[in-house]
């Protein structure tokens, strides 16, 4: 196991809250002993906000916008959970947290039973199954921040403290919407353990004070358990547990840069995680001949910055649609390679002269102009480089990328989910592929036939090919269920093809 041993260091001493008339003040006022220091405000516009989960609670909560977001663009954003003891106060406090306001959307909640979420009754007084009901909190207040105009519903995030870190996991293990979590002092069932052992591919930090033995325990079989690759440790000394580590190691550490406080470190990270997902949209394409297509554009951050990258154009199969790839798009643009997950003519969204059965023997060859203008789309765009472009097929959509990449050499490199080649079809099958120059990657399985399996073999005797061949006769993204790894390998595959040479 890969463990951080994070140095104790932090900057000023302890920042506390002192209330006049409910407001934060810098001066003292009664009890001599309060700090004197104001809690700084973050730049972000702020509302107090509620909603009611699937049980029938009234949770309440504040909603944070960045300051002077532009209202058209969508935000990446966060669910801050408090441990039972605390309430949404507590990310108030910290200005590592603050600071993640100002870069994100967020919605810090009072939990059920706590703060203005207490209800009829006190957390305190809660059995085993309500406490297992902040779940439901947990759901709820993503399914509002996925609502909310300014918030990218594909890129949330969520930080958990302490005993809220085993909802936290059962509320998102299935959920595609949140993609990065930070568990701070985690206390964890063997249920919320084993769900990470199996497929819980998301990236986790996981923080926790060595001394801290029940959280030690689990956070260090939740980093072990990991999947992404992205997933991380950081383990601290002498600091206590959850977001009171931030306290203990300012007054250990009075002098030392505000930057280099843990809930700055941690904060910063869950912003680079979750800007690092990219941003998507939907957008629309005309073809000369009257169709009308949707694609996805997903574009990595990185292009905000100025660098060129990569591009690659996504085709599902015929029986599909973009959705297939919907795991493949997050990982190509975190491989910071652009992605245009097209619905070419007559599949999934693209519809508007009729569906795949309501067309004609030639759909095929027509949809190569779909591939053009794909490609003419993407290589386009600002920020993407022209000259490494790639396209990946599946099944039909395989065939489609091998005669698009026939035509042109522009296509630097493409991947062939398993095309399947009747034996009428393998003397051109193999032609084709004699003329494509750039490197293929083919995946494919040995139930499709002898005339596909012959395919497979013809490719692989090209020194820049790559084959790889997977029992049974699954076909397209079924092979993604298959080999869970896969979609990474095909992310990482074309990364390296079109590297920057």
């Amino acid at each position: 196991m890969r463990i951080h041993r994070f140095v104790a260091i932090a900057f000023v001493s302890l920042l506390t809250i002192s209330f006049v008339s409910g407001q934060e003040t810098g001066q003292k006022k009664g009890n001599q002993d309060l700090p004197t220091k104001a809690i700084p405000k973050p730049r972000s516009t702020q509302r107090e906000v509620s909603f009611q989960t699937q049980d029938g609670w009234k949770i309440s909560g504040t909603y944070t916008v960045p300051a002077g977001h532009d209202g058209r663009t969508k935000l990446a954003a966060a669910l801050l959970l408090h441990s039972p003891l605390h309430t949404q106060i507590v990310w108030g406090v910290y200005p590592g947290w603050l600071k993640v306001q100002e870069a994100i959307v967020t919605l810090r909640i009072d939990l059920r039973g706590r703060g203005k979420s207490e209800g009829p009754i006190s957390f305190t007084d809660f059995n085993e199954h309500q406490r297992n009901s902040i779940a439901l909190d947990i759901r709820a207040g993503l399914d509002y921040l996925s609502a909310q105009p300014e918030v990218d519903q594909r890129r949330l995030g969520v930080v958990a403290e302490g005993n809220t870190a085993d909802p936290a996991l059962t509320a998102t293990a299935d959920d595609p919407r949140v993609q990065v979590l930070v568990l701070i002092s985690g206390l964890l069932s063997q249920k919320s353990i084993d769900l990470v052992s199996s497929d819980f591919n998301k990236r986790i930090l996981v923080i926790v004070s060595k001394e801290d033995k029940p959280s030690f325990a689990a956070m260090t079989k939740v980093y072990s358990s990991a999947m992404h690759p992205k997933s991380d440790i950081w383990v601290l000394e002498g600091l206590g547990s959850g977001l009171a580590m931030g306290s203990v190691w300012r007054n250990r550490n009075p002098e030392v840069p505000e930057e280099k406080a843990i809930d700055f470190q941690a904060g910063d990270w869950l912003v680079r995680q979750l800007r690092s997902l990219g941003n998507f949209s939907e957008i629309k394409l005309q073809t000369a001949d009257g169709w009308t297509l949707y694609a996805n554009l997903g574009l990595p951050a990185s292009i905000d910055d100025g660098k060129l990258v990569p591009g690659v154009i996504l085709l599902p199969t015929a029986l599909s649609d973009r959705t297939s790839f919907h795991n493949l798009e997050r990982l190509l643009v975190s491989n910071d390679i652009a992605v245009l997950n097209l619905d070419w003519r007559s599949i999934g969204k693209s519809t508007n002269k009729g569906t795949l059965i309501e067309q004609s023997a030639t759909i095929f060859a027509e949809a190569l102009n779909d591939v053009e203008a794909a490609y003419k789309f993407l290589s386009s765009y600002k920020g993407v480089d022209p000259e490494r472009i790639g396209i990946l097929g599946g099944a039909v959509g395989a065939k489609l990328t091998m005669s698009v990449t026939k035509q042109s050499n522009k296509v630097k490199a493409i991947a062939l989910l398993s095309p399947i080649t009747k034996p009428e079809e393998l003397a051109s099958d193999q032609q084709t592929v004699s003329s494509i120059k750039q490197p293929i990657l083919l995946v494919t399985s040995d139930g499709l036939g002898e005339s596909t399996k012959k395919l497979a073999e013809y490719i692989a005797q090209g020194k820049h090919n790559t084959v790889m061949t997977y029992p049974g006769g699954h076909l397209g993204y079924a092979l993604f269920s298959v080999d869970r790894r896969l979609e990474q390998t095909i992310a990482d595959w074309f990364k390296l093809q079109l590297a920057v040479p």
